[in-house]
Formats: structure tokens, C-alpha cells, sequence
């Protein structure tokens, strides 16, 4: 398809010339006398341009006040200026107002047809990208980190405010499956940096040296199987998102090498010599209790100031309430598009046992549990009997749960109460106290109380 090239200039034979060359060079062009010409026909309904060259001295309306104009009129083209060169300065400040380029009058045909080549293919380079960009906003929009609850709306507005904050780290905490990845993802495609990369890497999946030639790229030779320089994650990130889950599992050295990029935004390649530079954002997560990692030394005090500036804590499902059921609706759609079938959601007693399960994956094992009873579900709807739920987590090795406590008779109110506050501390260890306590329905004054009185921190380790 032929670009769209509008030619504004006051003489009526430079705007003939110019359509008599650029038509043969396949062009479509459209030639007119004055701005406001132009701008009858944009709106009229003309096809927008793909290039405007205007002329910068024009009565009534110059090409800098078009330039406005088509600005307001949200027409995100490229523009050239012409210009005697006499007037080669007010075109150089038209750029820095927006303008592409300029040309000097008289126009050099083939300095011409080199800017608007260069004009074009950058422009549908940027519309590439801004087409990417609106793509993954819809992929994931902010109101898709679903849930109503108190701790998902203030994780939710803490994403929306930081949207604009491009360049504050965050660290997001939680337990696994509650969602961080796709809290990290929503994050940078919000933001001005969402047409650069977003780019992520397990710190847990990978041994340290393989870890660190990871982040930070290295050079020929720098170890037995470098046969050729490679690029780390730091710099595909560049101007983008770097996103480093279960950071927690970086070893301490190759924690001070992070610190240090997080400082001055340099690094070195592996075995290289050369000092580098990445303006990337930095978004980390972890399942575990940092505060605590760092009191055992086994996280450094100093990145965890630099990584927690803002800490967005995603809250696990069971102390979402009624939001597991809206959350489940939505896998539900989701599966009916994959599926091509019509489920219509929960029958009263599913909903029941949704709501009563304590989901030790949080969403992930939600998702899993939904897809595997729409793939068996014979109804239109979601019955109990569809959904295959984990059995409910031990109090000890001794004494199992069913759908409440079940103890032998003869145990007092107080062993159960010691048991069932033992196994919670031993399970939630990623919890605060505060969290556990909210959940066990005492005040955080109430449970120190109690793991005093139990002898409970002796015997748990968190």
C-alpha cells in the first residue's frame, strides 16, 4: 500500500513539483496551498498521512502553529519542515517543539526523499511498538489483578500509583502462587517503560556462576564454554524491566554485584574489562521472610534497603474471602475460550467448598483445580463433586484434619489450641505475626502472649 505524503506550502508549483516527483517514486500525494486546506480535509475524512512536509512561512498559519494543530488533533506523524536558510534556526527549534527534520529551501529532491524514507520507517517502527504495547495493556490490564478484599485493592492502587514512578525498584512479597509475576508484568506494561523489554529470570533456577553470567553477560573466553561475547539481562532490559523472582536465593556475593548496579546503573561483563551502563528498572520478588534472612545473614542488610523502597504485599487466597469465587469465575471464562465450551460457573455446593478450602497454592492451585473440572465436568455448571481438592494440611505428624480438628478425646482445650498454633507458626513461616494472628482471629499482643506461654518460639523456626 502506497504512503500517504501531504505537502503544504503556499506556492502552488512547489506542491505540484513535489507530487510529480514523489508519485513516481510510489507515493501518494496530496498537495495543498495552505494549512487550513489541509486540515478541512483530515476533517473531512481524508486518510490520515503517513508524512506531512510543510512549508515554514505561510500566511494566516505557519508550520509550526500546523504542527500544533495536527499535536492537539492527537495526528502522531512525522513532520518536515522547508525553510529558507535564513530561518534555519526557528526550524531547529520547531524540532525540539517536535518536528521530525528539516529542509532548507531549495529543496534538495534527494535529501528529500532520503527524510521521508528515514521519516517512515521510523514511524511504523514506533507504531510497531505502541501497537505491542496497547496489546500487552490489554493482556494485562491493572483491574486484572482481580480480588475486592482490603489487602488486594491496596496492592492493586499501590501498582496503579507506581505505573508513574518508572524508576522505583519494588519488591514484591508473598507466598507462591499468590500472583507476583503477573503483579510484576502489569507493573511495567503500565508504565512509560512498556515498549522496552520486560525481562525476568528465576534466581532459584539456576547454580550462581550461571546466575551471574545470566544478569550480566560475558565476553569471549571468559570461562571454558564462552566461545562468543553475549549479552546479560541487565542489557536486553535496557530502558525496560528487569524482573528478579525469588531473590532470595542469590548467593551473597553475587548479591553485592547486584547492590552495586542497583548504586551506579554500572556493571562489567563477565571477563570483560569495559564498564557498561543500563538504565533499567528493577522489580524483585520472594516467597520468604527477608527480615529474617537478613537477621540469619543469609540476605544482605544493605540490598534489602535498596530493593524494599516500595513492598507490595500480594495477600494469599485464603484470607481473600469471596474473592476465590470471583477469581474463579474469571478462570472459567478463560477456560471456555480455550476450550470452546459454556460452563457457567459454580453449582451453591462448589461454591461452598471453595470458599472452605484453605488453598496452600493460592491461585495457581486454583486455576489447576478449575481446569481439570471443566475438562471432566458432563453440566453446564461446576458441581462439588468436580472439583478435586488437596486434603487439608496436618496440625502435626499425630493428629489429622478433616473438615475440622479431630483429636482423640481426652485432650484439653489447651493442647489443641498449643497444637493447632505450633503447626501455623511452622507453616506460615513467610507469614508476619501480625498476618497470623489476624487469621487466627487474636491480636498480635495475644499470640506473643501465647507463643510465650507454649514455649513456642524454642521449638519453631521462623
Amino acid at each position: 500500500m502506497s504512503k500517504r505524503i501531504f505537502v503544504v506550502d503556499d506556492e502552488p508549483k512547489i506542491g505540484n513539483l513535489f507530487s510529480n516527483v514523489l508519485e513516481r517514486d510510489g507515493y501518494d500525494v496530496s498537495a495543498f496551498v495552505n494549512p487550513k486546506s489541509l486540515l478541512e480535509a483530515l476533517d473531512e475524512g481524508d486518510e490520515d498521512p503517513d508524512v506531512v512536509v510543510a512549508d515554514m512561512i505561510m500566511p494566516e498559519m505557519d508550520g509550526v502553529e500546523l504542527m500544533e494543530e495536527l499535536q492537539e488533533r492527537e495526528l502522531d506523524v512525522p513532520i518536515i519542515i522547508m525553510t529558507a536558510h535564513s530561518s534555519v534556526q526557528t526550524a531547529v527549534e520547531a524540532m525540539r517543539q517536535g518536528a521530525f527534520h528539516y529542509l532548507e529551501k531549495p529543496v534538495n529532491l534527494e535529501e528529500m526523499r532520503a527524510l521521508l524514507e528515514k521519516a517512515i520507517e521510523l514511524y511504523g517502527a514506533q507504531q510497531e511498538l505502541q501497537q505491542i504495547k496497547t496489546e500487552k495493556q490489554k493482556q494485562y490490564p491493572i483491574e486484572g489483578i482481580l480480588g475486592e478484599s482490603d489487602a488486594i485493592v491496596e496492592a492493586r492502587d499501590t501498582i496503579r500509583t507506581l505505573c508513574n514512578a518508572s524508576n522505583t525498584t519494588v519488591l514484591f512479597t508473598g507466598e507462591t502462587g499468590t500472583g507476583k509475576n503477573l503483579a510484576a508484568k502489569t507493573l511495567h506494561y503500565n508504565s512509560p517503560r512498556a515498549e522496552a523489554a520486560f525481562t525476568d529470570i528465576d534466581c532459584a533456577s539456576l547454580p550462581d556462576n550461571l546466575l551471574e553470567a545470566e544478569l550480566f553477560g560475558y565476553e569471549e573466553g571468559a570461562f571454558t564454554d564462552a566461545r562468543d561475547s553475549k549479552e546479560g539481562l541487565i542489557e536486553v532490559a535496557d530502558e525496560g524491566t528487569l524482573f528478579l523472582d525469588e531473590i532470595d536465593s542469590m548467593s551473597l556475593a553475587l548479591q553485592a554485584k547486584l547492590l552495586s548496579f542497583l548504586e551506579s546503573r554500572e556493571f562489567r561483563r563477565l571477563g570483560g574489562v569495559e564498564d557498561k551502563t543500563a538504565d533499567v528498572r528493577v522489580l524483585c520478588a520472594t516467597n520468604a521472610n527477608l527480615e529474617q534472612s537478613v537477621k540469619e545473614g543469609s540476605f544482605r542488610k544493605d540490598l534489602f534497603f535498596r530493593i524494599n523502597v516500595v513492598n507490595v504485599k500480594l495477600p494469599p487466597l485464603r484470607r481473600m474471602g469471596d474473592d476465590v469465587l470471583l477469581i474463579g469465575k474469571h478462570i472459567v471464562s478463560e477456560f471456555n475460550r480455550e476450550f470452546g465450551s459454556d460452563v457457567k460457573g459454580f453449582t451453591d455446593t462448589a461454591k461452598e467448598k471453595l470458599l472452605n478450602h484453605t488453598w496452600p497454592g493460592n491461585v495457581r492451585e486454583l486455576r489447576n483445580v478449575i481446569e481439570r473440572a471443566m475438562i471432566f465436568v458432563e453440566g453446564d455448571r461446576i458441581g462439588a463433586d468436580d472439583l478435586t481438592l488437596a486434603p487439608p494440611e496436618r496440625l502435626d505428624d499425630r493428629e489429622p484434619v478433616g473438615d475440622g480438628f479431630r483429636f482423640a478425646l481426652g485432650r484439653t482445650l489447651e493442647e489443641v489450641e498449643k497444637a493447632y498454633i505450633r503447626r501455623t507458626l511452622e507453616t506460615r513461616t513467610n507469614d508476619s505475626y501480625a498476618d497470623i494472628a489476624e487469621d487466627l482471629g487474636i491480636s498480635k499482643k495475644t499470640l506473643w502472649d501465647k507463643r510465650k506461654r507454649y514455649e513456642l518460639d524454642e521449638v519453631v523456626d521462623r
